[in-house]
């Protein structure tokens, strides 16, 4: 699928970006998928915003420091997914929103063409499919009127068929380890 990958980058590109959803099931390829998005994001001289924990930021920046110089790497940001997302102690949609607005914006007012990648985890809370719904409500409303690619990962594993349904209704596209299903 890395492959496929590298081909939506590219077609969303053409298509001032987008938002997709990708719901993996194997870590082997979500690490290899994420690799490929990354660079890319590089070749193509993006702005690349990544959220990821640590274990898989480890592998991930491994294989990009083999392929990619410093310099390179340099349109590259890195946070841990957790601490963004939970900056505020609880998640938070609107001021999650609005902190990775503000993170892109110096690179949005250069008219920068950007990238994200966010793999998207959380704690336990009752209420929060309907956070993360509406979070992802306001991401697709953003990413869309800015012109940003943005990739939202779930495991698929621990992502429940009724917020399923609810990421499906604001993303371009979801995909999994091996198939893609266009929504719009």
């Amino acid at each position: 699928m890395d492959s496929l990958i590298v081909d939506l980058y590219h077609e969303y590109k053409k298509n001032n970006g987008g938002h997709i959803c990708y719901l993996y099931n194997q870590e082997e390829n979500y690490i290899n998928n994420a690799v490929s998005f990354i660079s890319a994001g590089i070749r193509n001289g993006d702005f690349i915003f990544l959220l990821e924990n640590d274990r898989n930021l480890r592998l991930i920046q491994e294989r990009l420091h083999k392929e990619f110089s410093t310099d390179q790497l340099s349109n590259l940001l890195v946070m841990n997914n957790y601490d963004f997302y939970y900056a505020q102690g609880n998640f938070h949609p609107h001021i999650v929103v609005s902190e990775f607005l503000k993170t892109l914006e110096p690179h949005l007012e250069k008219k920068t063409s950007i990238s994200t990648w966010g793999l998207v985890e959380w704690r336990e809370d009752k209420e929060i499919y309907e956070k993360l719904a509406e979070y992802e409500q306001i991401v697709d409303k953003s990413v869309n009127e800015k012109g940003i690619l943005s990739v939202c990962v779930y495991p698929a594993g621990k992502t429940p068929g009724s917020f399923r349904k609810a990421l499906h209704n604001c993303h371009n596209i979801v995909i999994n380890d091996e198939e893609v299903m266009h929504l719009s």
